[in-house]
């Protein structure tokens, strides 16, 4: 995977090598990857792949097209158009668990000036087997001269709340996460992206299942 700490590569080697601040930088736009990754050395490296993605959305597009089928024959005031979207989440998650489609992620958005430092600590939670089974930065911004860097913390399973709130709490105790934070920070799962289930999506979907202010307060 390009962009990847090497395979038993020092962990200030892989730091050093691949500054995400620096990365527009200093490597052409036609070599520089999207990401740089790290992986979980403590985790079976399977943890992280997906699996069964043709049945998934296959099957995902299909509970996608009943939806809208149902909706359309509901009024706006309906109140069963809550318990179809309430029912769609529950069978996308139920088919994500059934196609091993679970992963998911907490982003953190720091400054450019500020990536380097965020990074680095996520990358020694990742290796020390604090976080999840692995994490990514963005080597740019969506758009030119954005000032924010993605970082995405990585857990196996967006169904399993114990492990997602486990890694939200290291981040706490990291200091990149604070409980007073205005907005806090969002965890999206996969399953949403490969169904392209994006912000103001045609479904009435949050795209993002958890938030910190949420899971902290509870």
């Amino acid at each position: 995977r390009r962009g990847a700490r090497l395979p038993n590569e020092p962990l200030s080697q892989f730091l050093e090598r691949l500054s995400p601040a620096e990365a527009a930088q200093t490597t052409p736009a036609h070599l520089l990857p999207p990401w740089y990754w790290i992986d979980n050395p403590h985790r079976n490296t399977a943890d992280g792949e997906s699996g069964d993605m043709a049945a998934f959305l296959r099957d995902g597009r299909e509970l996608l097209r009943r939806f809208k089928l149902a909706r359309a024959l509901c009024t706006p005031n309906d109140p069963r158009r809550k318990q179809l979207r309430e029912g769609l989440k529950e069978d996308i998650a139920a088919l994500a668990r059934r196609c091993g489609v679970t992963t998911g992620k907490w982003m953190l958005f720091p400054k450019v000036d500020e990536v380097n430092e965020v990074w680095r600590k996520v990358c020694e939670g990742v290796d020390a087997d604090r976080l999840g089974i692995g994490a990514k930065v963005s080597t740019s911004g969506e758009e030119d001269g954005d000032p924010t860097r993605l970082i995405c913390v990585y857990t196996k399973d967006f169904t399993d709340v114990e492990d997602v709130k486990r890694v939200l709490l290291s981040l706490v105790d990291m200091g990149l996460v604070r409980a007073d934070m205005p907005r806090g920070i969002m965890y999206k799962c996969d399953a949403y992206t490969y169904l392209e289930i994006y912000g103001k999506n045609e479904y009435g979907l949050r795209p993002s299942i958890y938030g910190s202010k949420e899971m902290l307060a509870g």
